[in-house]
């Protein structure tokens, strides 16, 4: 069985206990790491470098390039290539955009989508025709879509993402928002296949876990332990073919 650890996790720019979020990080060692508000003005460059290092993942790709949206990775992954995108967004509005890639765990290729939604219903309908487009780019890839939607399940852009083919595998209904007293659930991994499921990985529910989450950022991260090999499975033509890798 190929399974792929995916986490994302909005970071609040590094503003809060970086040392803090790096614990969080080691703890939950995620294959993938999917950051919304990386650092993306001054040295965010160096910065997004530092947060790979301090976490011993890989930088991929991300950072000001993709509105604050910034891959990592586990050296277990290999990178078959990558893009980013800034989404065009009305004067004064932080800026947007998309990072994805195309990974391989085990010889198993897969495409990972990082996405942060516009806290504007308007803005969100735009940010979500980009990462649709970004989806579908693609083909039948497996592909996880993974970020802050900036709305609760049930809200547009959750249908929008359901209606495209795309499901909610890290739907336990556990709140991401406030990180210190959490009441919304914006935070969520979605999968391209009917077939894929994901088990949600828990967060430390001790006095001490929780009070390093509530350190380490304003959300709180979503973690996901996704089955490659139904992904795969549930590809049009999949049973003829068989895999290989």
């Amino acid at each position: 069985m190929t399974t792929v650890r995916l986490m994302t996790y909005n970071v609040h720019g590094l503003n809060d206990d970086v040392a803090a979020l790096t614990a969080v990080v080691d703890d939950l060692r995620p294959d993938v790491l999917v950051v919304q508000e990386s650092p993306k003005l001054l040295r965010w460059r160096s910065r997004c470098a530092g947060l790979a290092r301090a976490t011993g993942l890989l930088y991929v790709a991300g950072g000001r390039t993709a509105g604050g949206n910034l891959l990592l990775a586990h050296q277990r992954t290999v990178v078959h290539g990558h893009s980013e995108e800034r989404i065009p967004q009305r004067l004064r509005d932080p800026i947007r955009g998309v990072v994805s890639a195309t990974f391989a765990v085990g010889g198993t290729r897969f495409g990972v989508v990082g996405v942060h939604l516009s806290l504007s219903a308007a803005g969100r309908v735009r940010d979500l025709d980009r990462v649709l487009g970004t989806v579908r780019a693609f083909g039948d890839l497996p592909v996880l879509v993974a970020g802050d939607l900036n709305e609760p399940p049930g809200g547009p852009s959750w249908r929008a993402l359901t209606g495209a083919g795309l499901h909610d595998v890290a739907g336990d209904g556990t709140p991401t928002f406030p990180a210190a007293e959490p009441r919304a659930r914006i935070d969520a991994v979605f999968a391209s296949g009917k077939g894929v499921r994901g088990r949600t990985v828990d967060l430390p529910t001790d006095d001490e876990g929780r009070a390093r989450l509530a350190r380490a950022s304003d959300h709180l991260p979503v973690v996901v332990d996704v089955d490659l090999d139904a992904a795969l499975d549930d590809r049009p033509g999949a049973a003829s073919r068989g895999r290989t890798g």
